[in-house]
């Protein structure tokens, strides 16, 4: 067994039970870094009372845990078109920053959105249902669009305007808070921004804000082609706030335990260490069983490659 306070984990693992009881059973096993997942019934944390918020973090202060929180997916997008469906992606950020602040968060992962005219829609993250919601792409991780529009300017660079400008109003909104927007590379699915991790540092690069950063998902990076996680690790690791760690075969998000499947995660963990990597480990798993072998693997890989630098 390991001390849990090493690494993070999302609450995810229990996104079937009540966000409370979820993370008691977190608390109570020994984890001491938390990640709220807003989103299949744990989004219920962005209209709790302040009462409510006061009494998680007591419960916080009392287990000694950190929080972070990983806003809503779904109706959030930072890329959207409509105007007042931009207005209500703002104002769930805002909220989600506002609970942040609340709970001393260091950060909160963000999706960049989806560009509408090519994405279908997207159910809940519940166990089972990602690759279901909005299906696989073909190729090699480009679903960024990239069709030229009026004007010269190409849809990937329309939807990195939106999502700077959105982001922009954001920070403008929530000045003097601490938390950072970490911006998260997504599944290479049908619609979605920021697969690519070029998209995101663009993004983060223009802005150039220390309250903007990025987290690296390496299970969502495996799923762009054989040998790319690595170098997609490379391309984020000047902004990097978090890792989202998780595993799978390259075919769907499966959110397995590391060791079950085929991301490189000892070849990630050696690069971390010879870079002197200091953020955030989110333990991402579906089910709650993996969180531990997870940690403990991850442990023994960072002791190993720690001691050769």
């Amino acid at each position: 067994m390991i001390a849990r306070e090493d690494y993070s984990v999302s609450t995810y693992a229990y996104i079937e039970r009540p966000l409370q009881e979820a993370v008691l059973t977190l608390a109570e096993a020994g984890w001491k870094q938390i990640e709220i997942m807003c989103e299949g019934g744990h989004e219920e944390i962005l209209v709790w009372p302040e009462a409510r918020l006061a009494e998680l973090k007591r419960t916080g202060e009392a287990y000694g845990i950190r929080w972070s929180l990983h806003a809503p997916i779904t109706g959030c997008n930072p890329a959207a078109r409509d105007e007042a469906e931009a207005a209500r992606s703002e104002h769930l950020l805002v909220e989600t920053l506002r609970v942040a602040e609340h709970l001393g968060c260091r950060h909160v992962v963000l999706h960049a959105g989806t560009e509408e005219e090519a994405a279908l829609p997207q159910a809940e993250p519940t166990p089972g249902n990602e690759a279901a919601a909005v299906g696989m792409a073909e190729g090699e991780g480009a679903a960024e669009p990239a069709g030229a529009r009026a004007g010269g300017e190409t849809a990937t660079e329309s939807a990195k305007r939106r999502v700077v400008g959105f982001l922009t109003r954001v920070l403008e909104r929530t000045a003097g808070g601490g938390a950072v927007i970490a911006l998260e590379n997504v599944p290479p699915y049908p619609g979605l921004l920021g697969v690519e991790v070029s998209f995101l540092w663009a993004i983060a690069d223009e802005i150039d804000s220390p309250r903007v950063g990025l987290v690296f998902d390496c299970g969502h990076a495996h799923m762009t082609g054989s040998g790319r996680c690595l170098l997609m690790l490379q391309q984020a690791m000047s902004r990097l706030v978090a890792l989202h760690l998780s595993d799978n075969t390259g075919q769907a998000d499966d959110h397995l335990g590391l060791g079950g499947g085929t991301v490189p995660i000892e070849a990630m963990v050696a690069w971390l260490a010879a870079c002197g990597y200091r953020g955030s480990w989110v333990l991402e798993m579906r089910k709650p069983e993996d969180l531990q072998p997870s940690a403990d693997r991850l442990q023994s890989l960072t002791r190993q490659f720690s001691s050769s630098f």
